[in-house]
């Protein structure tokens, strides 16, 4: 017996193996965290918007350029010079055909800018800046879906579970009736089709079971596909166990955060474009060489030509630029319509919480009172099943009482399932997500 105990435990072990146990939601919420797609995608996306900040800010930095370069003049072109530039007995009208450089030359160059005034670029770094700070709120905003979806199948097998729960008791029942009625027409009190009919009844029972299970199966599957894994996860949880502090939503709705920075962003993209006709003031600086030779390796013996500049450059591009003017009212219609949305998802976000709240409250009282009548009704079938088996009441009347019961228990599977849908909405909204991390 002891080596029996011993392989069983072992066996229990191995079947634990590759398998992901969950206890509460908030284990869930922790696990996507790290391995949900919709989430990992938002975080690589905040990170591109750092390094889109960071090129951003290198705009204000000196830019620099250098070059090398070799030209071979196969053929150089001859020039017609004035012949009284070498002889000034020559006649007016008189030219010489002379050739100038040498055909061999080698150059270097540095190429330097820096933008010491430069309207459009200040804003575009500022325009980095609030996406920055969008993609880290659209992180939020990603989590905060993805954990509406994996709540809803969460509490979708929880929901199952309970009612296997009374499913597998309402088989118990039948199958108590057919017994029972399976004695009486043995000995001839029954009819045969009173016999079928609590088979019928039984049979109905076992396939309500049998569905249910399949749908737990289903969500599981697709709580894998939310979880992005491949591994057997299984829930171990209460669905009466958790219970709401309090109703309260003080935290802004995420969408609305990022709709909020979405009318700052285009507000920073409008500046930026009416920038673009301010002047820009630059440091401009050069410093080239050239190495002129008619021996290809000949540079020892070579003219250095070199030459450096200094300056200071104003460029007005966008003072008399139609394109960009049209630019300029494309990007204030693009802010009205932003901020018009802003309005609206401020709007629909407050209407989406307080018809959240009501359906709270209102499924609190419903939930309890179904409660009730679950237990007086599931108290009246087990009394009807005493008479029945007493002979006090028909098959007919005992069957009338199981059918009540099971419209009874789908009353309160409902309530349960508005109750809890509601319950862990609002617990996701009250989660502050800046600090959930």
């Amino acid at each position: 017996m002891k080596h029996l105990l011993i392989l069983a435990l072992a066996l229990s072990s191995v079947s634990l193996r590759g398998q992901i146990q969950f206890y509460s939601l908030d284990e869930v919420f922790r696990y996507a965290d790290v391995r949900a797609i919709s989430i990992q995608n938002a975080v690589l996306s905040e990170e591109l918007a750092r390094i889109g900040q960071k090129e951003a800010l290198a705009g204000f930095l000196p830019s620099s350029n250098l070059s090398l370069g070799f030209n071979d003049n196969i053929t150089l072109q001859p020039a017609l010079v004035p012949a009284q530039a070498f002889n000034p007995a020559a006649p007016d009208d008189a030219v010489e055909e002379l050739t100038f450089g040498a055909r061999y030359n080698y150059t270097a160059g540095l190429n330097s800018q820096w933008d010491l005034i430069n309207f459009p670029q200040w804003f575009a770094f500022q325009t980095a800046k609030i996406e920055v700070e969008q993609s880290s709120i659209n992180t939020e905003v990603q989590r905060y879906r993805t954990y509406q979806s994996l709540a809803s199948t969460y509490y979708s097998i929880l929901l199952s579970q309970e009612s296997i729960r009374l499913y597998e008791e309402n088989v118990r029942v039948a199958e108590s009736i057919l017994a029972t009625v399976s004695d009486k027409y043995e000995g001839g009190i029954v009819s045969e089709a009173e016999r079928n009919q609590a088979e019928i009844k039984l049979r109905q029972s076992q396939r309500s079971l049998v569905q249910v299970q399949h749908q737990l199966e289903q969500f599981y599957v697709q709580f894998q596909s939310q979880l992005n894994t491949n591994e057997a996860v299984f829930i171990q949880d209460d669905i009466k166990a958790f219970e709401l502090a309090n109703t309260e939503l003080p935290i802004r709705h995420p969408e609305v955060r990022w709709q909020e920075v979405e009318v700052d962003k285009y507000g920073s993209l409008l500046q930026q474009s009416k920038a673009a006709r301010l002047p820009s003031l630059s440091l401009v600086y050069q410093n080239n060489h050239t190495w002129a030779t008619d021996n290809l390796l000949g540079l020892g013996s070579a003219n250095h030509l070199p030459q450096q500049i200094f300056g200071v450059q104003i460029s007005m591009t966008g003072l008399f630029n139609p394109g960009k003017r049209r630019r300029i009212e494309q990007s204030k219609r693009t802010l009205e319509l932003q901020q018009m949305q802003l309005d609206y998802t401020r709007l629909a976000k407050q209407k989406e919480d307080e018809l959240l709240q009501l359906q709270w409250h209102q499924s609190v009282d419903q939930l309890s009172e179904q409660t009730e009548i679950l237990a007086l009704q599931t108290e009246n079938d087990g009394y009807a099943e005493h008479q029945y088996e007493g002979g006090i009441i028909s098959l007919d009347q005992r069957l009338g009482r199981y059918d009540e019961l099971l419209l009874v228990q789908d009353q309160y599977l409902q309530s349960l399932a508005t109750h809890t849908l509601a319950q862990y909405q609002i617990y996701i909204r009250q989660i502050d997500y800046q600090s959930w991390k």
